[in-house]
């Protein structure tokens, strides 16, 4: 393995053992009761999913912004030029596309099969999927290999969120 692919395994791991260390303590940490009056039903359930997703969701606008910006600052880009700048922020941008609909698909899913008590499980996900995106961003400016963490911290939470769906679905 290249120096590079042993920093992206390590970034990777760290994020896995973030990841499950950060849901952990603060779903405990959570541990309170969201169940409005009446009960819970599902409207309120995908309400409360669709309300956190706008926090990540801020991740994406944040990204568009940036680059809404530095064209306007730069004089080469105003008129779509190449800025190396750009490009990392157009590849973090992509990315959090891709990341964002599968998260918000994962969450939806997740609140219609959770207990009451395990809601807030999806406030948990956005924050890691707030401090993955963060945390890729800025990594990437830094080198390709350093997005590695933030790109695990974002992604792996989603994909363990699909696999608990589908076993539930499935059995």
């Amino acid at each position: 393995m290249s120096n590079d692919q042993k920093k992206v395994v390590a970034g990777m791991l760290a994020a896995v053992a973030f990841s499950a260390t950060f849901f952990a303590v603060v779903f405990r940490l959570t541990a309170i009761d969201l169940t409005p009056p009446g009960g819970i039903e599902i409207s309120w359930r995908l309400e409360y999913a669709l309300k956190c997703d706008v926090f990540a969701a801020l991740c994406l606008l944040a990204g568009v912004a940036m680059i809404a910006n530095r064209r306007f600052f730069i004089a080469d880009a105003i008129e779509g030029g190449p800025s190396p700048s750009i490009e990392v922020d157009r590849r973090y941008l992509q990315n959090t596309l891709e990341q964002l609909v599968l998260a918000i698909v994962a969450h939806l899913a997740l609140v219609t099969i959770v207990a009451p008590e395990s809601i807030r499980a999806v406030a948990v996900l956005v924050m890691l999927f707030v401090i993955g995106r963060v945390t890729f961003w800025i990594g990437y400016h830094r080198s390709g290999s350093a997005r590695a963490f933030g790109f695990a911290t974002t992604f792996y939470p989603t994909v363990a969120v699909y696999a608990y769906v589908v076993s539930r679905i499935v059995s």
